[in-house]
């Protein structure tokens, strides 16, 4: 799995004038790379790949895959430009997202976790956590997705039935009885070898 990672500058400031990363002079002058190694420690994992973004817009142009990519999102204030942002990918491109923050808004925090695929902890995160967060957030990822399917299914199987009524009404009108405007409509999706309900999507 990548592990994409994005931490402000501010946040890991942060980190290190608690000494929660290396004091390495070759990592002194870039606190994210000092970040970075405490996290590629914490997974500790020869099947993961940990990749630490220099602009979130990089996300935008690569293609993703829900199964195999994760977000790491650390900031120290969430911000309506980065809430923003995170909806943005998760409707295009979701993949599992932990977002830890200092500081942020409670509407903004409830916005991104409706979805259900955003895993949110608030205030420090210890290193010793990051593993057991990102196997949460899979997890919660994954049963959000699902319930979403289902929700998505529910609502193109009722809308369906709606297109069904229509398309009897139809031909109803044509002097066909209800049993029988029933019996074209199968008659025709078993010629285009589907069903009823795919039938009708694609006649209205």
């Amino acid at each position: 799995m990548r592990i994409f990672t994005w931490f402000d500058s501010n946040f890991c400031q942060r980190l290190e004038s608690r000494g929660l990363t290396s004091d390495n002079s070759q990592h002194s002058q870039h606190p994210q790379h000092s970040l970075q190694s405490v996290l590629e420690m914490s997974v500790n994992s020869d099947n993961d790949e940990i990749i630490s973004l220099a602009s979130l817009r990089a996300l935008e142009s690569m293609s993703l895959c829900s199964t195999g990519d994760q977000l790491l999102f650390f900031t120290s204030s969430l911000t309506e430009t980065e809430i923003c942002f995170l909806l943005r990918l998760l409707r295009f491109s979701a993949i599992p997202v932990v977002v830890n923050a200092a500081d942020w808004e409670d509407e903004g925090v409830s916005r991104l976790l409706q979805c259900g695929r955003v895993t949110f902890v608030p205030g420090e995160l210890a290193h010793q956590r990051v593993l057991s967060i990102i196997q949460l957030s899979r997890l919660r990822f994954t049963q959000a997705t699902a319930q979403t399917q289902k929700v998505l299914a529910l609502e193109w199987s009722l809308e369906a039935q709606k297109l069904i009524a229509k398309a009897k009404v139809a031909l109803q009108s044509q002097g066909l009885s209800e049993s029988q405007a029933h019996k074209a409509l199968q008659q025709q999706a078993m010629e285009r070898g589907i069903s009823i309900e795919k039938l009708v999507h694609q006649l209205f």
